[in-house]
């Protein structure tokens, strides 16, 4: 038997194409449609995935990007449609390029996807910033303590951090113990903080009869001290452990996890938990409004991914933070660090950020011509 020609294009078919072509012709006609048409029509190839460039927004400066670097490789290995770009900033510098962003054109948003703490997560619920997250498609989210989840479900919590004392140990003669030591003449001219770092203001007004939503007392003694006390100011991570290590400033506040990293990198600094109790700041996943569809999947599932034990204990371990997923073990050395001890759990100060979202304009007005202005 001769082999059969496709007497529209003149091309021998094989066996395999006919017995195709027989079950399409038979469909057809099942349906009530033309069987040469559909004996003869070309394959159905599958379309290989749409590819997708997602934008994410990390924290800048040493142990704080590797994690997300790392999760970056891995996730474009097993997605090889997915491209992820890395914006390494701090949030107080970045945050402001996306509300620029935002305001030329919606669709555009600066980054895609990132990690925010929980003064920038405000402030992006007031800015309507962030896109709603489906807790029901997030597979790990039934394993996230619930005081990282939001109630507006717009982000979700993957570690916390908290805010003490860190200096030097070759450049003081005294330990501090106490947010009060920040102002204290002991260690005039040796102070730096990160630019508009509102914290020490709040200590301070907390501790002379004020507190976040009556700021006037903390305001009142910084115009008073900063010019003593204030060496300098900072703006980016790498600075900051240069000033405190190159002998132009001893002491500041600033957050547990990146002290303990410039520790282990062989910086001369400490951590002391303040004796009233140290800050809490929870670090949050957000999805950005403004994505296509393809990148709002795309940053979904980046998140969910990123909540397993496996990555959330990465996030853990490199950036020395409480870790959002109760499936984590904690490692004996986090175990014995006075930070992760039940009493300084227990003791955290937990300011509402939502107050100081609303407040965090005049805040920097206030810092630039009570603080800075007078240094």
């Amino acid at each position: 038997m001769p082999d059969p020609i496709d007497a529209t294009t003149g091309k021998r078919l094989s066996r395999r194409e006919v017995l195709a072509a027989g079950g399409a012709a038979v469909g057809a006609l099942a349906l009530g449609a033309d069987p040469v048409r559909a004996a003869t029509a070309a394959p159905y190839r599958r379309r290989a995935p749409a590819r997708v460039n997602v934008k994410m927004f990390v924290f800048l400066g040493g142990a704080l990007e590797v994690m997300p670097r790392r999760f970056k490789d891995w996730y474009e290995r097993s997605h090889p449609n997915v491209t992820i770009d890395i914006y390494a900033n701090s949030n107080t510098v970045g945050y402001p390029l996306m509300v620029a962003a935002k305001r030329q054109d919606p669709t555009k948003p600066f980054v895609n996807m990132g990690f925010f703490n929980a003064q920038t997560s405000a402030q992006g619920d007031l800015d309507d910033m962030w896109q709603v997250l489906d807790y029901g498609s997030l597979k790990n989210a039934k394993d996230i303590y619930p005081a990282f989840k939001r109630g507006n479900r717009k982000g979700i919590g993957i570690g916390a951090d908290q805010l003490g004392l860190v200096y030097n140990k070759n450049g003081v003669r005294r330990v501090p113990r106490s947010w009060r030591d920040l102002w204290n003449p002991d260690y005039a001219g040796q102070l730096t903080f990160f630019d508009y770092y509102w914290q020490a203001v709040y200590a301070a007004a907390r501790l002379n009869g004020g507190d976040l939503r009556h700021m006037t007392p903390g305001w009142n003694l910084w115009r008073q001290r900063a010019k003593q006390q204030i060496r300098t100011i900072v703006t980016s991570n790498p600075q900051y452990v240069q000033v405190l290590t190159n002998g132009t400033a001893s002491l500041t506040s600033y957050f547990l996890g990146t002290a303990t990293q410039w520790i282990r990198q062989g910086a001369p600094l400490k951590y002391v938990v303040p004796a009233e109790g140290a800050i809490s700041v929870p670090v949050y996943l957000q999805s950005v409004k403004g994505n296509t569809p393809q990148q709002t999947e795309v940053c979904q599932d980046i998140i969910d991914k990123m909540l397993t034990p496996t990555w959330c204990g990465g996030w853990m371990n490199t950036t020395i933070e409480v870790p959002a997923n109760s499936k984590v073990k904690l490692p004996a050395e986090f175990a014995r660090m006075a930070g992760f001890q039940k009493r300084t759990i227990d003791r955290l100060w937990k300011p509402n950020y939502q107050v100081v979202a609303k407040a965090i304009a005049t805040w920097r007005r206030q810092w630039d011509q009570d603080v800075k202005g007078r240094i």
